[in-house]
């Protein structure tokens, strides 16, 4: 008879040995030593690595966020609208021309998504000459084409004195308002002559221009000024808007 005893592992003694591992040996190995186990000095340098890297993957993720953000703000690559930027740059570019006694910047106006109109009142001295006014309105013409761009439209208001110019960076439509309050400044009864856009903003369309005579003349007086400047303005701008104020001094 076989008497069982303490073993060492594996089969009872007198048992037939199997040559092939048992189950446990399979899955797990034949000894458990040789799997590592971390000091716990190990596991807080683990740790400590592990909390670096999500509070640096943070950091980059919120500069990259402010940068964006900052970018479609101010501009990127010149891509973006900046009404602001070219407000300046046409200020800046008026600014030291002869007879211009001031520059006034009005609210930029959205006009869609990602484009903007700015519009700036600019006052001439009223001593020029008629060819030094043509000089003015040309420059400023020009400091509006310059200014111009990447979703920004600007258009300026020219105070002459006596007349009053829209000017936007289309040479020709600039060059017909002139020519046209010359025009109506000549008829009978007028003494001032503002030849612009209307009240929707901004605008090169004929039918978008809006002409404002001044006269004192009243009853018949004022419908023969009115009918004239209609005239002359409908043949320049077809679908203009003109009206007629008396002189505010």
């Amino acid at each position: 008879m076989t008497v069982d005893g303490p073993g060492g592992g594996g089969a009872r003694p007198g048992w037939p040995q199997s040559p092939d591992p048992d189950d446990l040996d399979r899955a797990f190995g034949p000894g458990t030593a040789s799997v590592p186990v971390r000091t716990p000095r190990q596991r807080v340098r683990r740790s400590a690595l592990v909390g670096v890297g999500v509070i640096v993957a943070a950091g980059v993720l919120a500069v990259v966020l402010v940068t964006i953000i900052g970018s479609v703000q101010n501009g990127v690559g010149g891509v973006f609208p900046r009404p602001d930027a070219a407000l300046d740059r046409f200020g800046s570019a008026v600014r030291d021309l002869d007879g211009v006694e001031g520059v006034r910047d009005a609210e930029p106006k959205k006009t869609s998504f990602a484009s903007y109109d700015v519009e700036s009142t600019v006052s001439v001295s009223p001593t020029l000459s008629d060819e030094e006014r043509t000089a003015v309105v040309d420059d400023l013409r020009a400091a509006a084409k310059a200014a111009s761009g990447n979703g920004v439209r600007v258009f300026a208001v020219a105070d002459l004195g006596a007349l009053e110019i829209g000017v936007s960076p289309d040479e020709r439509t600039t060059e017909q308002r002139l020519t046209l309050a010359r025009q109506l400044d000549a008829i009978g009864g007028v003494s001032g002559v503002r030849c612009s856009w209307s009240d929707g903003g901004p605008s090169d369309e004929p039918a978008d221009q809006a002409i404002t005579v001044e006269t004192i003349g009243r009853g018949a007086a004022l419908d023969a000024v009115v009918a004239k400047a209609t005239q002359e303005a409908q043949a320049v701008f077809p679908g203009a808007t003109v009206s007629a104020e008396r002189p505010s001094s």
